[in-house]
């Protein structure tokens, strides 16, 4: 921290020795990637570096759009809508830089040991199709002792994989309690499992990152002398990082309005019609071997209905913490402008960004899952298979 202090506090030194502010700023920037290349990870370096230039470009274009008119006449000319596109394209940029993070390859390989299982669970029951015409004996055809080998086999390839998700399901846990999202071993297999937990996941780095930028910005401006132009310039980008907030957070919410929550009520529509069509053939039937099957499927189906219900509830709840959040990052982004527009001095905006580390902290934390529990492996296994047809 000593030599974060010393070097933040050369900018200051340098600052007196260029007349141009935008010497200043490269010059500042390029000894924060320094100095994170050097004293911690690689990976924040790189953020930095990232998304430093989009905060600079979308706050240029929020300048313009204040002096660009609404409309132009017969589409000649840039207006405030054309330049509104440009600046939703930098923040999902923005969205996406800020999103790195080990925890996404973590989150990868358990997604490829999870489909290497349900690959390998294909072979074995093709290999238990094949043992039906399969010789018992023979020399040169794969016999049925043969197909039993291949299949005990695959179950041992099945538990190493199996061993190697166990072992990544910690490192993801360890690796969202780092960025602040402490969850539960029921609410992780929940976040797993839910369409929405990339989303969710996505959130807790991205907070993450932007505390840590704001950390970075506050240090400058503390440093920078209180130069009140680098403070502004510093305390715009601090502003961009929250639009930056509330486009994803906007972005989750028309996932959740427009496909995720949409297609689960399609879903419980379906299950409920081919329940009362099964309801109806088993009062019309009277043969026992009929009727037994249409009682297994009428089970099945009150199954899927009790789970496709249980995820809608899940899917409300979240939206209700993402509306949550939403209303926390407008008012903080209205208080940000407000003061960004009206040209404070240093230390009025240093005490703001102080109290932004709070703020990401509050979001964080109506971003954790509400405890959803598996009732039993079925319920599990159902609600992934719907998560499937979400996602498609």
């Amino acid at each position: 921290m000593n030599k974060l202090w010393l070097i933040l506090l050369s900018f200051t030194i340098i600052n007196y020795s260029y007349a141009n502010e935008d010497n200043w700023w490269d010059i500042s920037t390029k000894a924060v990637v320094n100095l994170w290349s050097t004293t911690s990870t690689t990976e924040f370096a790189e953020i930095w570096e990232n998304i430093t230039p989009k905060l600079n470009e979308v706050l240029e274009l929020e300048q313009q759009a204040e002096n660009t008119p609404n409309s132009v006449w017969l589409g000649l000319g840039t207006d405030k809508e054309d330049l509104n596109e440009e600046i939703n394209l930098l923040l999902d940029e923005a969205v996406e830089i800020l999103s790195v993070s080990n925890i996404n390859n973590i989150r990868q390989a358990i997604r490829a040991e999870d489909d290497r299982i349900r690959e390998m669970k294909q072979d074995i029951a093709k290999y238990h199709q094949a043992q039906i015409t399969a010789p018992v004996d023979s020399t040169w055809h794969t016999t049925v002792a043969d197909y039993d080998l291949k299949i005990k086999q695959i179950y041992e390839l099945i538990e190493q994989s199996k061993t190697k998700i166990t072992k990544l399901k910690t490192q993801f846990a360890q690796e969202l309690s780092n960025k602040g999202l402490s969850i539960s071993t029921e609410q992780l297999e929940v976040l797993l499992s839910s369409v929405v937990g990339d989303d969710i996941t996505q959130s807790s780095i991205v907070y993450d990152n932007i505390k840590q930028i704001s950390q970075q910005l506050m240090s400058l401006t503390e440093k920078s002398g209180e130069d009140i132009n680098i403070s502004q310039r510093y305390y715009g980008m601090y502003t961009v990082l929250l639009k930056i907030l509330l486009h994803m957070q906007q972005s989750f919410i028309a996932k959740l309005d427009y496909q995720y929550l949409p297609k689960i009520a399609n879903i419980i529509i379906e299950v409920k019609n081919i329940n009362v069509t099964t309801g109806n053939l088993l009062r019309s039937i009277d043969e026992k071997t009929h009727r037994k099957h249409l009682l297994a499927n009428l089970q099945a189906q009150n199954f899927t209905l009790q789970t496709a219900k249980l995820y809608k509830k899940h899917l409300v709840k979240q939206r209700y913490k993402i509306v949550q959040a939403i209303k926390k990052t407008s008012q903080d982004l209205q208080i940000a402008q407000n003061t960004y527009k009206t040209v404070r001095i240093g230390g009025e905006l240093i005490n703001l960004l102080r109290s932004s580390n709070k703020s990401f902290e509050i979001l964080l934390n109506i971003q954790v899952p509400d405890l959803l529990i598996f009732e039993n492996k079925q319920m599990k296994h159902e609600f992934a298979i719907l998560t499937q047809k979400l996602s498609q």
